[in-house]
């Protein structure tokens, strides 16, 4: 009950602040950011910086590392591993690079994907990996066998994004041709598509505890879906958001509170006590809630012109 209540109080005292945000920018050579994680516990932010990546500590903003020599077009998506030694990335050069992130090395490049990569996951496990592109296609890859043990061809538009749950028994990819499809981890088998949005899908999040799937898209939709029974999977929320196409979206911790952004440069957190929104005042491509925060909000953003940008709510 207290914490509740903290929370509702840091809420309404953000609130009663409107605009006047203090904002963290990273520095980076490229102002057009696509690619931004998070380490598990939240102590470091990776960048997708053209085609480097560069590694921030989140306690001091201090550059820790950068990761070179991997690509040759720009990277648009990196994901870094539960256990944080792995790192994985992909982008314009159809290339997937998997790195050491404790040494900073390459352990393999792989090019079995055609077209520009758009999405890339570790499976909680670091077993997997996970690919998604222009090409239509979601590729499983066995790290440890170093093959691909299954493609996906069921959508019939460019993958947007792709991701596994928590619990590691299901897998999510969302499409330009409106679709998410969910298949198991166990027999690769698509077990069901959820058709809500109109238009383009282009971000999905799952909940901790794996029940819960939240998408967004161009139709400027945000949908929930409880997920806790394949059987029966339905529709708990579908709110719009404005009129612009959404392009980001990701569930908190708790489950409860996602943050969303897009075209119209703005990121609206919403909260069981209300709804926040605040002006970037760039199109924004990517929105992650910073990992281990407890009560307090931290977003990290990734925009087209203003680079990355981190907001603390106690500095709000």
């Amino acid at each position: 009950m207290k914490k509740e209540i903290f929370v509702l109080f840091a809420f309404l005292f953000i609130s009663t602040l409107g605009y006047a945000i203090q904002e963290m920018v990273y520095k980076t050579d490229n102002k057009i950011i696509y690619g931004i994680c998070f380490t598990h516990k939240g102590g470091a932010l990776g960048i997708a910086d053209n085609n480097t990546i560069k590694v921030y500590s989140t306690k001091d903003n201090k550059l820790l590392n950068e990761f070179k020599y991997g690509h040759k077009r720009q990277i648009l998506t990196i994901d870094i591993s539960k256990d944080s030694t792995l790192l994985v990335s992909g982008g314009k050069d159809s290339t997937i690079v998997i790195w050491d992130f404790v040494n900073n090395k390459i352990l393999k490049s792989l090019s079995y994907q055609k077209g520009i990569i758009t999405s890339v996951r570790i499976s909680p496990d670091k077993r997997y990996l996970i690919s998604g592109g222009t090409d239509k296609k979601v590729f499983l890859y066995d790290i440890e066998k170093d093959e691909v043990i299954h493609e996906f061809s069921d959508h019939s538009d460019d993958i947007t994004s792709v991701k596994f749950s928590p619990d590691g028994k299901l897998i999510a990819s969302a499409s330009g041709d409106g679709l998410i499809n969910i298949y198991d981890t166990e027999n690769f088998k698509l077990i069901t598509f959820l058709n809500g949005h109109r238009s383009w899908v282009r971000d999905i999040s799952f909940s901790r505890d794996s029940t819960k799937l939240i998408s967004c898209g161009d139709d400027s939709r945000i949908i929930t879906w409880n997920i806790s029974d394949l059987n029966r999977i339905a529709i708990v929320e579908s709110s719009r958001k404005g009129f612009n196409w959404l392009l980001s979206v990701d569930l908190n911790e708790d489950s409860k509170t996602y943050v969303s952004g897009g075209i119209d440069g703005k990121i609206r957190i919403v909260t069981k006590f209300g709804n926040y929104t605040a002006r970037i005042r760039k199109p924004i491509n990517k929105v992650i809630f910073k990992p281990n925060e407890g009560s307090f909000l931290k977003v990290a953003i990734a925009t087209r012109g203003k680079g990355v940008i981190l907001i603390d709510a106690m500095d709000m």
